[in-house]
């Protein structure tokens, strides 16, 4: 039984050891403090949401003049966009919701899209109702450049995975 006691004893020290090295190391970075008259720096432009009453108004109706279309199936195909248009009707602060229309087959095809903005008031990120997504940017409070994906996978038609590049202007 004697020989239990040493090893208890090396492990007692060794724990002991750990606790007392463990109680004078730290993870944080050595930084000064500052000194207690310092102003405090606000955060950079960009890591602060906008107030919701000053996010941009998205309200009206928003239409295409240009745009890139590829259609992703057993080849590239590059296509025209035709005339888009997109139209929020509600918004509630950095939430915007609507419709957009878009020639599709000979026909025009209607799609419900909601959107929110980024904390930065300047890029909106959109989702549809069939799965698409989009990523937009104001280029300023009128015009808004799109970037819409739609991955495919539910759809019986061939090619339907695509991504389209364009323009939105808001009609006044």
């Amino acid at each position: 039984m004697k020989p239990v006691l040493p090893i208890l004893m090396l492990l007692s020290i060794l724990v002991a050891g750990i606790c007392v090295a463990g109680c004078t190391t730290s993870t944080q970075p050595n930084v000064p403090a500052a000194p207690s008259s310092a102003t405090p720096v606000p955060a950079a432009s960009g890591n602060i949401p906008l107030p919701l009453a000053d996010y941009p108004n998205m309200r009206g109706t928003w239409i295409s003049d240009d745009g890139s279309l590829y259609f992703l199936n057993a080849t590239v195909q590059n296509l025209p966009a035709g005339q888009n248009t997109w139209v929020f009707n509600s918004q509630n602060g950095k939430g915007i919701s609507g419709y957009k229309s878009f020639p599709w087959g000979g026909s025009t095809q209607n799609q419900t899209i909601a959107g929110i903005f980024d904390p930065d008031g300047k890029t909106i990120y959109f989702i549809d109702q069939p799965g698409g997504w989009a990523t937009g940017s104001l280029v300023d409070p009128d015009t808004l450049s799109v970037t819409l994906m739609n991955p495919g996978g539910y759809s019986n038609n061939t090619g339907y995975k695509m991504v389209l590049s364009m323009t939105l202007h808001r009609q006044k």
